[in-house]
């Protein structure tokens, strides 16, 4: 007994220790790609070569993986954005998104629930925050000559990484903050309204509603408002209801529902009916157009 207690003891002390050299050299690593990455967007980003020069490259999917976001690791969004995007890829596109990626956590160990002492804390190490920067690099990749923006909740975290982030605009601020975004639209519109609005942010139905009704405004005619992670209007814990469209409660999907009747029968029961030309849902994800001519 006492041997086996020893033993164990020592592979607990092992897989700390490989753990921690693994995590280490891992930071180090990262940092060092980022760097590389970063350092090649601004070339690439300002070139005058030829936009047609597109065979073989990689789609959405194969970038976002590349990056880790769990857009299409935890989700299947990449289906919605090369229906929308890839045949605009190479145009000049100013795209906003609501949520940097601060204290998401890996998607191959969140989930995870290990027995032994010994493997939680490996899992413990292995599912640290990887901080933002997912979805930064794949859509700079993916659409090459983007005008890019955030919104951020977390100040200290944005500010953490603002190196890695350098080839974006990053706005700190609520998203349901409507003097906050009302202040963003005016700043951030002054060169031109946005082709691509994706809210990623908080998920929760205040959040979700408020951002949307505040800066459909700012999408430009024939432009894209996309947001992710629907699922939450069916979760208490997010302000949503299981029951769906039974619920007397207000859910985003309810409030995208009630744009689907207006749509239908030319209603104008929410505010941005008038000017909505369609509404795109796949799993976990709804896209609205904007009509081109208002």
């Amino acid at each position: 007994m006492s041997l086996n207690r020893t033993l164990y003891l020592a592979f607990v002390i092992a897989a700390c220790l490989f753990v921690y050299a693994l995590s280490h050299h891992s930071k180090q690593w990262v940092s060092a790609t980022a760097e590389a990455i970063q350092g090649n967007l601004v070339p690439h980003r300002s070139s005058s070569s030829d936009k047609s020069s597109t065979s073989r490259r990689p789609n959405f999917e194969q970038i976002a993986r590349k990056y880790g976001t769990d857009k299409v690791t935890t989700h299947k969004y990449q289906f919605m954005y090369d229906k929308y995007l890839s045949s605009i890829r190479d145009e000049e596109l100013k795209v906003l998104e609501i949520g940097l990626g601060c204290n998401m956590v890996s998607t191959d160990f969140r989930f995870a629930m290990p027995i032994r002492p010994a493997y939680n804390l490996l899992f413990f190490f292995l599912s640290q925050d990887y901080g933002p920067g997912a979805s930064y690099y794949t859509w700079l990749e993916y659409l090459p000559f983007v005008d890019l923006y955030f919104i951020e909740y977390d100040g200290q975290c944005a500010e953490k990484y603002q190196d890695k982030t350098a080839n974006a605009h990053v706005f700190i601020g609520d998203q349901t903050d409507t003097v906050f975004l009302a202040r963003f639209s005016a700043e951030a519109t002054t060169d031109g309204l946005f082709d691509v609005i994706i809210d990623d942010g908080g998920h929760t139905m205040n959040q979700q509603i408020t951002s949307l009704e505040v800066l459909w405004e700012t999408v430009k005619p024939g432009g894209l408002y996309v947001i992710e992670d629907l699922q939450t209007s069916y979760w208490e814990s997010f302000g949503g209801d299981p029951a769906g469209r039974r619920s007397s409660k207000e859910t985003t999907m309810s409030y995208l529902y009630q744009l689907i009747d207006d749509l239908m029968i030319g209603n104008s029961a929410k505010q941005i009916s008038h000017e909505v030309l369609s509404i795109d849902c796949m799993a976990e994800i709804c896209a609205l157009r904007k009509k081109e001519h208002l």
